[in-house]
């Protein structure tokens, strides 16, 4: 089995994010099949199983979502990722599931910031510094000349860690910590990453959001909401990584309630074939959410089977 360190020594972000744009950009193969993922709640937490079959390929992840683990000083995200020789359905290689998560959660995220948000974009605000929080940190680096990053988090000692990591690895950056007020007026971007039931966006000005770009990667379950009326009631155009997020996610179920649909919604497929770039990005506020299915999760476990072979 690969492990969370090896797993990164072999493939990038930037390597993620080129693989995922160049399978909607080819042809995609009729034998792609992708069903919807199987979640089991048990109490707070959630077992997820996502299969995908897509060319010589079938791989199937499990796993478990505990957000209580924060109190425990654990990561909330525990599970395996497993490829398969679709033909003979003999197991290929084996993955620590979180990394693989956290890589193609953030290049999700790393398109969506590269198609709808200013060219010019240079700072960054991120809500949540867990795994995805740091996996957005790293999309955001690779798509965009960002310089500063503001940082919110309730936990102060996690909030130190993140902020000492990314001078770290990131020595030309300024990284600071922030109140959700500044983070959001200072920010070009703002990615929340939180798997809270209540909105961590705060109540303000339709105003304060004009010129900027949301990226939403934590709700997946539909009583799990990050963004407020207030900033849904904003938004000026939605797009969505899967249309899936529309019955998965409380974000995008609540949205509907504001105009959202799959009709005047794009999904990441559709914004890469057609090389959408939105107009007036200045004068719009944009959200752009993720939910994530079993092909991105096959495609980059693919993307370091064939690198290692």
């Amino acid at each position: 089995m690969l492990s969370n360190k090896e797993i990164n020594k072999a493939i990038s972000m930037r390597d993620v994010i080129d693989s995922i744009e160049n399978y909607y950009l080819q042809n995609k193969s009729s034998n792609e099949i992708t069903p919807d993922r199987m979640h089991i709640d048990d109490e707070d937490n959630t077992a997820l199983l996502m299969p995908a079959f897509y060319g010589d390929y079938y791989a199937t992840k499990l796993v478990g979502v505990a957000p209580n683990n924060t109190k425990l000083d654990k990561p909330s995200i525990h599970g395996l990722m497993v490829l398969y020789n679709r033909k003979t359905l003999e197991p290929l290689m084996t993955f620590d599931a979180m990394p693989i998560t956290a890589l193609r959660t953030g290049a999700l995220g790393g398109l969506g910031m590269k198609y709808l948000s200013d060219q010019n974009a240079s700072s960054i605000g991120i809500i949540g510094t867990g795994t995805q929080g740091w996996s957005h940190l790293q999309s955001a680096c690779a798509v965009r000349s960002i310089e500063t990053v503001y940082v919110y988090n309730r936990s102060n000692k996690k909030l130190k860690e993140f902020i000492t990591k990314a001078k770290n690895e990131y020595p030309d950056l300024t990284v600071r910590q922030a109140e959700l007020p500044e983070l959001i007026r200072s920010s070009d971007i703002i990615i929340t990453t939180t798997t809270s039931k209540t909105p961590v966006l705060p109540d303000m000005d339709p105003s304060v959001w004009k010129g900027k770009q949301v990226m939403a990667v934590g709700s997946f379950k539909p009583s799990m909401q990050e963004l407020p009326d207030s900033f849904l009631s904003a938004v000026d155009e939605f797009y969505v990584d899967a249309y899936s997020a529309f019955h998965e996610s409380g974000d995008m179920i609540r949205a509907k309630h504001f105009g959202a649909n799959e009709n005047n919604t794009l999904s990441l497929e559709k914004m890469i074939k057609q090389q959408h770039r939105p107009t007036n990005i200045s004068g719009k506020t944009l959200l752009f959410k993720s939910v994530g299915i079993g092909i991105f999760d096959l495609i980059t476990s693919k993307e370091i089977y064939e690198k290692l072979s």
